[in-house]
């Protein structure tokens, strides 16, 4: 699915289940990696399962697809920006392969991505609280509903992946994730 398929995603949640205090929300594609966010933006990485092809038509899963959420809140304005960038894989079989291939996620996988991406925005912009908020109970995602499958078709091939390039993956994902 396309940014766009996101960005229609989030606009639909949205629409149908406000943030608090009514701020307007914005999704945006992040074109620049070179840009670092200062204080007033933090980040969300994400791991998801996407399928890729490559311009010879290969065809591969990975379940360490990589998406990264910048987000702000202005206050004053009242108005959220989020900035999103996918990151691609090369083909392990092509031989000269330079270009990142972005992945194709599935309905399911958007709908769950952003799902966790606005639990994020409510945990830290409003700081609300799953085990006393109600607003928390339409973002949270029983278990049953998360979207299955394969763990993958073997080890991370970290040359190939765009998010190790640009430590956006399993190094910063584990820290992240890790529990304390």
């Amino acid at each position: 699915m396309s940014f766009q398929s996101f960005k229609s995603t989030f606009d639909e949640i949205l629409r149908q289940n406000p943030l608090p205090k009514k701020n307007t929300w914005k999704l945006q594609q992040l074109a620049n990696m070179g840009y670092r966010s200062n204080q007033d933006w933090f980040e969300v990485l994400y791991r998801t399962r996407a399928s890729y092809q490559c311009n010879h038509r290969h065809r591969w899963e990975s379940s360490w697809s990589m998406i990264l959420f910048l987000v702000r809140l202005d206050v004053k304005q009242g108005f959220g920006r989020v900035r999103m960038k996918r990151f691609g894989q090369r083909c392990n079989l092509c031989k000269d392969d330079d270009e990142y291939h972005l992945g194709f996620w599935s309905p399911d996988e958007v709908w769950f991505t952003v799902q966790r991406l606005l639990l994020h925005i409510l945990l830290r912009c409003y700081e609300k609280r799953p085990d006393c908020d109600s607003i928390m109970k339409q973002y949270i995602i029983p278990i049953n509903e998360v979207p299955q499958g394969r763990s993958g078709s073997g080890p991370h091939q970290r040359h190939c992946c765009e998010a190790c390039a640009n430590d956006r993956c399993q190094e910063t994902f584990n820290k992240l994730t890790k529990k304390k």
